[in-house]
């Protein structure tokens, strides 16, 4: 009897180890999932943000005067509400690309402007970027 009462606690003993070590690897599973959720979260709200300034430099009504009134070569920085950097870049003039409107030749031409959007909020979201092209139609007076 005694020997059946030590062979028992024996293995006992080393169901014990096995459930302990599932039962840590649950938790650290658990834990790692949780960061990644987290993660997942963080990034969602950055796009949203990023997508928020894009709407908020789209939105705006001096973006148009601000566009035609740049000459060639030069660059602008606009603020936005949000934690994101913008940076607008004239791209030269030219025939407008995409328009439902007939009109003569050379008596319509765009203005093409790049606008880079970026956006650091840390150590643990990498950081995002956009790029959005904007064709501001004008009447060209040439004579």
């Amino acid at each position: 009897m005694r020997n059946q009462r030590g062979v028992t606690l024996f293995i006992v003993i080393i169901i014990l180890v096995v459930i302990t070590s599932l039962a840590a690897a649950v938790i650290t599973q658990t834990r790692l999932g949780q960061n990644s959720i987290g993660l997942t979260q963080e990034k969602l709200a950055n796009e949203q943000a990023l997508l928020g300034s894009f709407s908020e430099v789209m939105s705006n009504p001096n973006l148009i005067n601000d566009i035609m009134a740049w000459g060639e070569g030069t660059s602008s920085a606009l603020s936005t509400s949000g934690p994101s950097h913008v940076t607008l870049e004239p791209r030269g003039e030219g025939h407008c690309k995409r328009s439902v409107k007939a009109s003569s030749v050379n008596l319509i031409s765009c203005r093409f402007v790049k606008m880079d959007f970026t956006q650091d909020d840390g150590p643990r979201v990498k950081s995002l970027a956009m790029t959005a092209g904007v064709e501001q139609p004008f009447l060209a007076a040439k004579n």
